[in-house]
């Protein structure tokens, strides 16, 4: 049975969001994401504004300076959430397997649903009417038969379009784009693949993967299997997380320990605010660190007892960083990974911690619930780097 994957992606969402609710902002130059006057990032920007340059991740200053004349929001996290809640809602009437990204990303499992709901495009487009309809969002869906071809197909489909990429037909789409369409290979990685002389797609996967793995060890054989349009990772339903993992590349590869410690820090409240908001403890900590060479490595620790509490985790991955960072090579990439994920509540507590685990509990629980009213960043943690 040939496998239906698809890709969906909320167009601007929350600018879609804020659209709905004050329609006298369509088709203006919105951006949100904070105080113009303050720091911070651009969360989302509409289409009028990325005529100028503005995109996400870019900083609040910096977009000011490229469209003055916007209209800048702060956002509530906790809209978005109901906005999203109610788009997932409908996804899931089509497939069980629906595995969130984040509020406004998806992949779904079609796979053997064409007797129920027709063929895939005919079904991707009343999905996306129905979205529209409902809840007034327009959505850019990618179908193909892995997850990364939907990922790519779905960036075709950019803006408020379906695109499908057919079965069996995936290297030869991928081929003639240039080497950064692929997922995961953003501007610095391009800017080195032109330097060996590698453009497309095509380029790539004339590489042996003997080469790319003495070139970029783990990640090679990544690359190997990306630029065939190969991948193996099957849909995981909200309801079986394997594993939550947030990672970031660097603005300027780095050996500063302090700002990677800053960076490793706002990662890990990022991953342990989702595993509460998922009722889950981790067994398993992980670091992972790219170097500028391209070369990754990983440390893991078992944790005696499971947990989802920042201190906790923060002070597992920080000791993994200090035994394992040096400063003979400058860092590109740094992530954190959770696994062996449980719902069980830990029975066995720390007896030195003179902290009831109450107060503990009262405490995150506060921490999270302003979170959901303000937005992630209304409060960090010291140590955490507030820009990923």
């Amino acid at each position: 049975m040939t496998p239906i994957i698809l890709h969906i992606d909320m167009d601007a969402f929350f600018v879609s969001v804020e659209e709905v609710l004050d329609p006298s902002l369509k088709g203006r130059a919105v951006i949100v994401g904070g105080n113009p006057e303050g720091r911070g990032v651009v969360a989302a920007a509409s289409y009028e504004a990325r005529k100028f340059g503005v995109h996400s991740a870019m900083p609040i200053a910096r977009a000011r300076k490229l469209c003055p004349h916007a209209i800048f929001l702060r956002g509530a996290h906790k809209r978005y959430s109901e906005f999203s809640a109610r788009i997932f809602a409908i996804l899931e009437r089509y497939t069980p397997l629906v595995e969130p990204m984040s509020l406004d990303e998806a992949y779904l499992d079609l796979t053997g649903c064409e007797r129920l709901h027709g063929p895939a495009v005919a079904t991707a487009q009343r999905m996306h009417d129905e979205i529209r309809d409902r809840v007034g969002i327009n959505a850019s869906i990618g179908i193909a038969a892995n997850k990364l071809m939907a990922k790519v197909a779905s960036e075709f489909a950019k803006p408020n379009g379906c695109f499908r990429i057919l079965p069996g037909q995936a290297a030869r789409f991928l081929a003639p784009f240039p080497v950064g369409t692929l997922p995961g290979i953003g501007p610095k990685s391009v800017q080195q693949f032109r330097r060996l002389g590698i453009r497309t797609v095509r380029d790539l996967a004339q590489l042996p993967l003997a080469l790319l793995e003495e070139m970029y060890g783990e990640w090679g054989g990544r690359l190997y299997e990306k630029a065939r349009g190969i991948s193996r990772s099957p849909v995981y339903p909200s309801d079986e997380t394997k594993s939550i993992s947030r990672e970031t590349t660097l603005e300027e590869d780095s050996t500063d320990p302090r700002l990677l410690e800053a960076n490793l820090s706002y990662l890990l409240e990022k991953a342990a605010a989702q595993l509460r908001g998922e009722d889950l403890r981790t067994r398993c900590v992980t670091l992972k660190l790219r170097y500028s060479d391209f070369k990754t490595v990983t440390r893991s620790r078992t944790l005696a007892v499971p947990a989802c509490e920042d201190h906790i985790l923060f002070a597992v991955v920080v000791d993994l960083f200090r035994q394992l960072f040096t400063r003979r090579t400058r860092v590109r990439l740094i992530g954190v990974a959770l696994t062996g994920l449980t719902r069980e509540a830990p029975m066995q507590m720390d007896l030195f911690d003179t902290t009831p685990h109450s107060t503990r509990e009262t405490l995150y629980a506060g921490i999270d619930r302003i979170r959901g009213k303000y937005g992630f960043r209304a409060i960090l943690r010291a140590t955490s780097h507030n820009e990923e």
